[in-house]
């Protein structure tokens, strides 16, 4: 009776997941409400919705676009911003809005960013400007040092240390634009992607990188959901620190759902709540999926995985966890997530879809679509530059 009352849970909110995931109106391809064309020229203002149609697509040549000052767009904080032109000097609060906009090709506009974009020696090899004004950690900016790059522009998260960033944006004298963008979140990622298209005149490239990674999240998700629910396996995963789960809210979660896994703290409150060894131990998953950072493990600057062997013997050496199915049955894996935020993130959820389904989803390289994203963020020859895996053990 539990297993069915959980499987019915699972489907429920694998639904309610697929339909937020894909909050990219049909309008974003067909050209109607509720964006405005008159003679293919966006005008006046412009809002998004979260109509949902799951559709193939096009992707429209760059000439059909070109956004007509001033535009008014509403964040992901709710707040409404009006632009009277594209922004000339942005400073970014992360190393993920930076990648986006090196992917919509407005990387030469960034002249400021926290340290998790001015300690990258790759992120910062691809920004055209060598001169970025470091405006501290991401999870305590300094509006001072903002305020020397001297920009028209900042972006904040909008679900992470919000009132952090509320305080810090309270500080910016009014001529300078604040935006509150996630990018990490596959409910809203592509509506932001679209609306930071919108902000640059780059909606034809906005386009393109929405096409081409909602597509193939769609095809994830479309075999996911057709695993029968007796062959769902059930995941413990673990984010950056140790035992912090991925509970509902999480970007991880939703990564893990539309992959087709059960995820054993899904019943929890918290997005990214603390749980005890004895926890999962009793909730015995089929598999245990551990995330690091960039910080912890860069596989662009790397030259072994050593790092990664080392925390996955630390996981499977935990007291008392050696009856757990997933370490007894060897499905314990270790990967990095470093570079795989934005669009990125859907290779998250191809890498977690493999780890679970490893059959079902074979045909699909995961390898190489990393490449092509860092291709997408400009990277010449990125297989010779990122030699390393991202995954440990090797992907089956």
């Amino acid at each position: 009776m539990m297993l069915g009352a959980r499987t019915s849970k699972f489907l429920a909110s694998l639904a309610i997941a697929i339909i937020l995931t894909f909050a990219v109106t049909y309008a974003y391809f067909t050209y109607t409400a509720p964006v405005k064309i008159v003679k293919e020229t966006i005008v006046n203002t412009v809002t998004t919705t979260t109509t949902v149609t799951v559709t193939t697509t096009v992707t429209p040549a760059a000439s059909k676009f070109e956004v007509k000052y001033p535009i008014t767009i509403v964040d992901s904080a709710g707040r409404t911003v009006t632009f009277e032109d594209a922004p000339k000097r942005v400073v970014v609060v992360s190393s993920t809005h930076a990648m986006v906009l090196l992917a919509l090709g407005v990387g030469d506009k960034i002249v400021g960013a926290s340290d998790t974009v001015t300690q990258n020696p790759l992120l910062m090899s691809l920004l055209p400007n060598k001169n970025i004004i470091e405006i501290g950690k991401f999870s305590s900016p300094s509006a001072e040092a903002i305020m020397l790059a001297t920009p028209d522009l900042v972006i904040f998260y909008a679900s992470f240390l919000r009132s952090t960033y509320d305080a810090v944006a309270s500080k910016l004298p009014q001529n300078v634009k604040v935006v509150y963008f996630d990018l990490y979140k596959l409910s809203a990622m592509f509506d932001e992607i679209y609306k930071l298209g919108l902000i640059f005149n780059r909606v034809d490239r906005a386009l393109e990188v929405i096409s081409k990674w909602s597509s193939r999240l769609t095809s994830i998700a479309a075999r996911a959901a057709e695993i029968r629910p007796s062959d769902r396996v059930k995941v413990f995963f673990e984010g950056y620190t140790e035992l912090a789960a991925a509970g509902p809210g999480s970007g991880w979660h939703q990564a893990l759902t539309l992959a087709g896994g059960v995820n054993v703290f899904g019943d929890v409150q918290q997005p990214y709540p603390k749980v005890s060894p004895e926890a999962v131990i009793e909730r015995n998953p089929d598999v245990i999926i551990k995330v690091v950072s960039s910080t912890t493990f860069d596989p662009c600057s790397a030259n072994t995985t050593k790092t990664l062997e080392n925390i996955y013997n630390t996981i499977v050496s935990r007291p008392g966890w050696s009856t757990i199915s997933a370490i007894a049955n060897k499905r314990v894996y270790i990967y990095s997530t470093a570079y795989l935020d934005g669009p990125g993130y859907v290779i998250q959820v191809a890498i977690t879809a493999k780890l679970l389904y490893p059959q079902t989803f074979r045909d699909i390289d995961v390898q190489k679509w990393i490449y092509e994203w860092l291709a997408d963020m400009g990277l010449n020859n990125p297989e010779k530059v990122c030699g390393m895996p991202w995954v440990y053990p090797e992907i089956p």
